[in-house]
């Protein structure tokens, strides 16, 4: 499901970075890889260490500036700058469209059906493991919504 996601908002991502940055056309999809490589990387992170709340914090009030944005950001600086060799400078402006843009879709793609943010992060996390380790991840939750 998360793969699913990603692979819907990388088009949209590397056009909203198109003309905004100082990054050839020709490589906004790479950009865009790394990008949602980062997103992916860190939010599976964060499940498999049973820090599902730290997820769902990216949605709503405050979203945008909570501990996980912050550190979806400086994480996907070093990868841009390594991965890509983008300059620093190049990095920082792309990091303040990219995960405003990722998260906010996000958000739409964990609500949709009717559901909470929090019933759809936990789909999406509970498809990609198995048994004890899906009851720990979800914090003992898994039970309660059968999952």
């Amino acid at each position: 499901m998360l793969d699913q996601f990603l692979k819907t908002v990388k088009g949209g991502l590397a056009n909203q970075l198109a003309g905004k940055t100082e990054v050839e056309e020709g490589k906004l999809d790479g950009v865009a890889n790394v990008v949602t490589d980062t997103f992916k990387q860190s939010l599976m992170e964060k499940a498999s260490s049973g820090k599902l709340n730290d997820i769902i914090g990216l949605f709503g009030k405050g979203g945008s500036s909570s501990p996980l944005a912050g550190s979806l950001e400086n994480s996907t600086i070093n990868n841009l700058v390594s991965k890509l060799g983008l300059p620093k400078a190049v990095a920082d402006k792309i990091v303040v469209i990219a995960i405003p843009f990722i998260i906010d879709k996000f958000s739409d793609f964990t609500s949709k059906n009717g559901k909470s943010n929090e019933e759809g992060v936990m789909d999406i996390f509970s498809d990609l493991l198995k048994g004890s380790a899906k009851d720990k991840i979800l914090g003992g939750l898994g039970k309660k919504f059968g999952l």
